[in-house]
């Protein structure tokens, strides 16, 4: 399977927004948005953008 089948397979795309959510979770828990755990919530939240582009892509790509 090519790198792209991979990339925008159902399971990829949930791994990412998985561990996008858990990060946001982590850095919550931890001080808030300021610091160490500032950089926690915002790469979570940058994980889960990107798994939305990647399902939003592959919506396109699927050809249904």
């Amino acid at each position: 399977m090519s790198v792209l089948g991979v990339l925008f397979s159902r399971e990829a795309i949930i791994a990412v927004a998985i561990c996008g959510a858990l990060l946001c979770v982590v850095g919550s828990f931890r001080a808030g948005r300021n610091g160490p755990a500032g950089v926690l919530v915002k790469t979570g939240y940058a994980l889960t953008g990107v798994s939305m582009l990647l399902m939003i892509v592959a919506g396109f790509m699927s050809g249904r």
